[in-house]
């Protein structure tokens, strides 16, 4: 056998490396083309949406600048709903950005948000300034872009300030405390007990209507400040006493409830919220004046938030309410207590009965009452809601007395009060006569978490 030539079997390697370098670059390009097709295609979606919405994300605008990949945003955003913490303390916590990086993307998203810089612009100030390590203010002199002033910033903490709810020295340290943590400045401020969870909202939804275009910057600080004023007159009424600004977790807003429950459409309630804020007056006298609610709805509302900030409703529950005030005419009282117990599988009439004789204000003889009712009373099956309807049908229970001892069923089941709790609570309720709920107020086992008008 002739020897191969060393030289040949160097040039066959060599043909052979250079063949599959090639076929690896082209299969890059491809990927590549690919990768910038899919790019541009989500990138056109997202532009689409930001353009309807007049928002971007941090994320997106992570995404656009380069900062981060879709992977790593999707990655963030399971930990993010796992851990209850903002996107962008889930990236600077994992590692994808560091806190500079971050509270960059955050001054960009703000001006896109408000309208001071075009998203483009801004997506390419924060790759430059990602790109070359320098600060932002860098960044915009870099790309010959005029950087916007901050005194007509519409974030949220200049908003406040401008509206003269906090003062510069509390707002500066909430904002360092932001900036340290990456947790939501609104948040800070009302676990500080600084804003309300009511102001806050009002605040965010102006925020949101300036973004759109729907009312002028002026309009929102003067709602903001109108409404900061009102609540401070409304905390020295006497039925007030006892609230404290707080934070509220998944409690729903006043417009919420009342869409959930079909008393409002979408459009009417975004005409409602436009015209509060710019005319300053109550989310409620406009839901009144826009599509005629009726003012008890207002009130139940303001009751209901209540209940659910204290855990003492769920908001599936608040919803059955205003269904039966609205189908059937019932009074607020009733409509609860029937909405209450309306899941209880078995029954606890007996208990209901039991529980109103302990109060010393009746004296029940179950086993007289009329066959019908006691029928009732008996069977295993929920029948706690027509037993309370024939005991005042046949004149034998007060409805104010009866439907407050149904509704502390429902606490009694869920395990919200021990009996003797419910004892005295329905005992305040029979003999001033209170709501059940206001009487559990008084006697110190829910907090006073909303706001009463006079």
């Amino acid at each position: 056998m002739v020897p191969m030539d060393s030289g040949s079997q160097e040039d066959k390697t060599s043909d052979v490396q250079g063949q599959q370098g090639k076929r690896l670059r082209l299969a890059n390009a491809t990927a590549t083309r690919l990768a910038a097709v899919a790019s541009e295609r989500a990138e056109a979606r997202d532009s689409s949406l930001i353009e309807a919405t007049g928002h971007v994300r941090i994320g997106d605008l992570l995404m656009f600048s380069g900062l981060v990949s879709s992977e790593f945003i999707q990655t963030a955003l399971r930990n993010f709903e796992e851990k209850g913490l903002p996107l962008g303390k889930v990236l600077t916590l994992s590692g994808y950005i560091t806190e500079a990086q971050l509270r960059c993307a955050l001054d960009v998203q703000a001006l896109v948000n408000e309208r001071q810089l075009p998203l483009d612009v801004g997506v390419k100030v924060l790759t430059l300034a990602y790109k070359e390590s320098v600060p932002l203010a860098e960044a915009f002199e870099r790309s010959g872009v005029v950087q916007p002033e901050d005194h007509l910033s519409n974030k949220l903490g200049q908003l406040v300030l401008d509206a003269q709810v906090v003062d510069l020295p509390i707002l500066e340290n909430a904002l360092e405390v932001n900036h340290r943590t990456g947790l939501p400045l609104g948040h800070i401020l009302c676990y500080r007990s600084v804003i309300s969870q009511q102001l806050l909202e009002t605040a965010l939804l102006g925020q949101q209507l300036i973004r759109r275009g729907s009312i002028s910057r002026e309009q929102c600080v003067k709602a903001i400040s109108q409404a900061h004023l009102r609540e401070k007159a409304l905390m020295q009424l006497p039925h007030n006493i006892g609230f404290k600004k707080s934070m509220l977790r998944n409690s729903p807003r006043i417009g919420e409830l009342l869409f959930e429950a079909e008393l409002i459409g979408d459009s009417q309630l975004l005409e409602s919220l436009q015209n509060s804020l710019a005319t300053g007056r109550p989310s409620g006298q406009c839901m009144k004046d826009v599509c005629g609610m009726d003012p008890v709805y207002i009130t139940a509302t303001v009751e209901l938030q209540e209940m659910i900030d204290n855990g003492m409703l769920t908001t599936p529950l608040a919803v059955d309410t205003f269904v039966r005030m609205k189908e059937f005419g019932s009074g607020f009282l009733r409509a609860l207590a029937e909405a209450s117990v309306s899941r209880i599988v078995l029954n606890p009439s007996r208990r209901l009965l039991e529980l109103l004789n302990e109060t010393g204000s009746y004296s029940i003889e179950i086993a007289k009452l009329p066959a019908e009712i006691l029928e009732r009373v008996e069977v295993h099956y929920n029948q706690s809601i027509e037993v309370c309807r024939a005991l005042v049908a046949a004149n034998i229970v007060d409805q104010h007395a009866i439907y407050s001892g149904l509704r502390l069923i429902y606490l009694l089941e869920e395990e919200l009060l021990t009996e003797e709790q419910a004892l005295l609570a329905l005992d305040m309720a029979c003999t001033t006569p209170l709501p059940v709920d206001e009487a559990i107020f008084r006697l110190g086992w829910k907090k006073r978490t909303r706001l009463r008008e006079e």
